[in-house]
């Protein structure tokens, strides 16, 4: 996934994320085409990178863009309802992370995850994102500089415990991101 989700400007926070979507999505199709055209190598591959960019993604709306929603009118149901989402797809990645998606199982497994997802973005995009709107430009250019820097330290596998606070999912992603970055590291390492 690339670091910054724009041609080198400042990115805002629904840019950044919307920068994401476009990415996972893109992987996405890339992956279905290797599964039916049975190339293992990439279709491991382009799993795993799913699977990261989604544990990232989620990291960063769980610990950002969910706590600001929150201060808007409406935005608690809003958040709960899209952390409960976020809840379930956790839980399916954690299914398939690692395992072999040659496994028609395994593949379903993550097709369904990336159901909900389409879902998910679909909703976001089309009701949070211009609720989100209402904080104003300059607290979205500001919630999009610390995606950016968190990107760094959040998880790269999904954790389904993850709190659904701000401060929970910080303090338990940056643990998680400390030791998914080893696990990482380690399974590079082997390969």
């Amino acid at each position: 996934m690339q670091d910054t989700p724009t041609t080198g400007a400042r990115a805002d926070a629904i840019e950044f994320l919307t920068a994401q979507h476009r990415d996972v999505e893109q992987l996405w199709k890339h992956l279905e085409v290797a599964h039916r055209d049975a190339d293992i190598e990439l279709e491991q591959d382009l799993g795993r990178r799913i699977i990261a960019m989604l544990s990232q993604h989620d990291a960063l709306e769980t610990m950002i863009l969910y706590p600001v929603l929150r201060g808007l009118d409406g935005g608690d149901f809003l958040a709960d309802h899209a952390l409960e989402e976020h809840r379930e797809i956790r839980e399916l990645l954690a299914e398939v992370d690692g395992k072999d998606l040659e496994d028609e199982r395994e593949f379903r497994t993550l097709a369904r995850a990336m159901d909900l997802v389409q879902g998910h973005v679909e909703e976001e995009e089309g009701t949070l994102f211009p609720a989100l709107r209402a904080v104003g430009q300059e607290r979205l250019y500001e919630m999009g500089d610390a995606m950016e820097k968190a990107m760094h330290v959040v998880p790269t596998h999904p954790h389904p415990s993850t709190p659904d606070s701000g401060i929970g999912a910080a303090l338990m992603g940056t643990v998680a991101g400390v030791v998914d970055r080893a696990r990482d590291a380690l399974a590079h390492a082997r390969h």
